[in-house]
């Protein structure tokens, strides 16, 4: 799904890219990048691609930390047009203070004209929780134009893999501020990792 909108958008809307004269936009293969992670940590039910399965209490440390590199996509309920966003996100945990950092940004996607565009900004995840339950909050602004979205929320999720190698949270229900009107929306965070022994 997160590739289909993307390409139909990319196509639709005339590249864009760093080489005009390749007809490439470079934001084709943050896409690919994207969709090939998804499927690897969620699966998808209706091609029969099986995800990670949930990593087992047992399985998460608790001492160490870790990055974990993937995305985040975005869907605000724009009256307009949908607003549909991609961006890079790493999260960063302290299994031994059971703490969550991290960071998202370079954000690109659909404006509510459909143009597709890029996002300036950071959305930041400044407090979170291992245990019981991985959660973290994030608060940011993005940009575009004349355009802001303002976000403060938290997502909640789970570790993946076992051994443990992913994550994914979402805030289905989330809410965000655009050019000062609250609006619904629904954002959700993928990342892998690599432990150290």
């Amino acid at each position: 799904m997160i590739k289909f909108l993307a390409l139909a958008c990319l196509a639709g809307c005339g590249g864009g890219g760093d080489d005009p004269g390749s007809g490439i936009d470079p934001r084709v293969a943050r896409i690919d990048a994207y969709d090939m992670q998804r499927l690897r940590v969620l699966g998808d039910a209706e091609t029969g691609v099986a995800g990670m399965d949930p990593t087992p209490a047992v399985g998460v440390p608790v001492v160490g930390s870790a990055d974990f590199d993937g995305f985040a996509t975005i869907r605000v309920e724009n009256t307009a047009a949908p607003l549909v966003l991609y961006g890079d996100s790493v999260v960063t945990i302290s299994f031994a203070q059971g703490s969550v950092t991290g960071t998202m940004d370079a954000f690109f996607g659909t404006n509510d004209s459909g143009a597709l565009v890029d996002y300036t900004g950071t959305i930041t995840i400044d407090a979170g929780a291992v245990s019981p339950d991985l959660s973290f909050d994030y608060a940011g602004a993005l940009t575009e134009g004349a355009n802001t979205l303002v976000f403060d929320g938290t997502l909640t999720g789970m570790f993946l893999g076992d051994p443990l190698a992913a994550l994914a949270a979402s805030e289905l229900d989330a809410a965000v501020y655009y050019n000062g009107t609250l609006v619904d929306a629904t954002f959700v965070v993928v990342g892998e990792t690599v432990l150290s022994p």
